[in-house]
């Protein structure tokens, strides 16, 4: 197994895609933590991981927060002594509405669990990994932060800035072992996808709820633990030889991924 000894931390964990990429690195040798809000869903997750034998444990914490952060990084130093893996993954698709009726407390809320969770985990995990001579950051971007959709500004410019975080760190940690890269799923059938469809027509529109909808109903939905396998992929020593990339599953198959 490629990850045995080594340490992930998986935020937003709790379901979704963070709960199928802790998995899928806890198979592959993992001691996986997992970082989430909810600690219902933590101890789900954690009950799929132990039941497959696999070594786990949870942290309940909001990423927005450093205090948690700094609490959570020093639980897992002091636990399994080493971080290898970042995967900032917790985001909430935030208010739907045009961004001059958001909120500064919504607005707040959004970049700061999107946006300043990845910057505080990695500001406390990379004096780690420059110590241990190397890491994975995998940032969990969206196509959202490359385009414009009405509704889903306040989401969409945390991810633009995500990105462009994830190509700065990448930069600025070239020389450290450490390859930090953006993973763009794709839409998902997930409980943040539930919770767009849930928003209604009245609010989304007749034509963009009902595309959702449609996608759902076709199957278009990406299953979580298809786009896991990229995650690996992204934590794996296959991912070496490249950094500051932002893609999707297909964009990566120039590495050498296979979805």
């Amino acid at each position: 197994m490629q990850f045995d000894d080594k340490v992930a931390i998986v935020t937003g964990a709790g379901r979704g895609l963070g709960r199928a990429a802790a998995m899928a690195m806890s198979r592959e040798g993992a001691a996986v933590v997992l970082c989430g809000r909810t600690q219902s869903d933590l101890d789900e997750t954690a009950g799929r991981i132990r039941q497959a034998g696999g070594r786990v444990a949870s942290v309940r914490a909001d990423v927005s927060l450093g205090k948690d952060v700094e609490r959570v990084t020093a639980g897992v130093l002091s636990s399994f002594g080493r971080i290898d893996i970042l995967m900032n993954n917790a985001a909430v698709i935030g208010p739907l509405k045009p961004l001059w009726k958001v909120r500064p407390s919504e607005w707040e809320t959004v970049l700061g669990i999107n946006l300043g969770g990845a910057y505080l985990a990695a500001r406390a995990v990379v004096p780690v990994m420059k110590q241990q001579g190397g890491g994975k950051i995998i940032n969990v971007t969206s196509g959202l932060g490359e385009m414009v959709m009405p509704l889903f500004g306040a989401y969409s410019v945390s991810k633009a800035a995500l990105n462009h975080l994830t190509r700065v760190l990448a930069e600025e940690l070239r020389g450290d072992g450490i390859q930090v890269n953006g993973l763009d799923p794709g839409v998902m059938d997930t409980p943040m996808q539930d919770a767009v469809r849930g928003a209604g027509s009245d609010l989304l529109g007749r034509d963009l709820h009902g595309e959702f909808v449609r996608m759902k109903e076709e199957g278009r939905l990406k299953p979580p633990e298809q786009v896991a396998r990229l995650a690996v992929f992204l934590a794996s020593p296959a991912s070496d030889r490249f950094t500051g990339e932002i893609g999707t599953e297909s964009d990566y198959r120039r590495y050498g991924f296979q979805p």
